[in-house]
């Protein structure tokens, strides 16, 4: 036993044992400094690949709105758009029995629907505007005598 106990203690005074003091490092670059130019460098380049992206992407928009059948399809709204509103004072002011107390008009194209009425002992008109999107806009205006 003693034979035994000596053989160990000897083999465990023999054995070395290495140790080392425990650190702690920042694994991110802009913490612990190390790799931190390229850290930046590929942040910039990121921001700046986004950038450009961006600018492609208004410049295309913007030669898209500035083509000829662009400006034709605008034009051709806004003169439809000014027809109907004239159409509709004419109904709503008209002179010579040719009023209309009410009327609705659905747009083909986006699908707004436009509703005016002449509520009775008010003196006003009313006319609504619904938006394809559900959007409700009512004006009220005064039924004067245009003449």
């Amino acid at each position: 036993m003693k034979k035994l106990l000596t053989v160990l203690s000897t083999i465990c005074l023999c054995s070395s044992v290495s140790a080392s003091e425990l650190t702690f490092q920042f694994g991110s670059p802009s913490f612990s400094g190390n790799g931190k130019s390229s850290h930046y460098l590929t942040i910039e380049n990121i921001e700046k690949t986004r950038k450009d992206a961006i600018k492609a992407q208004e410049k295309a928009e913007t030669e898209a709105k500035n083509t000829a059948v662009a400006k034709f399809k605008a034009n051709v709204e806004a003169r439809f758009y000014t027809a109907l509103a004239k159409q509709i004072t004419d109904n709503v002011f008209g002179t010579d029995g040719l009023q209309q107390d009410s009327g609705t008009f659905t747009s083909p194209t986006g699908g707004e629907t436009v509703e005016w009425t002449t509520p009775s002992g008010t003196g006003n008109v009313v006319v609504t505007v619904t938006e394809s999107d559900g959007t409700v806009t009512t004006f009220t205006m005064p039924k004067e005598d245009n003449s």
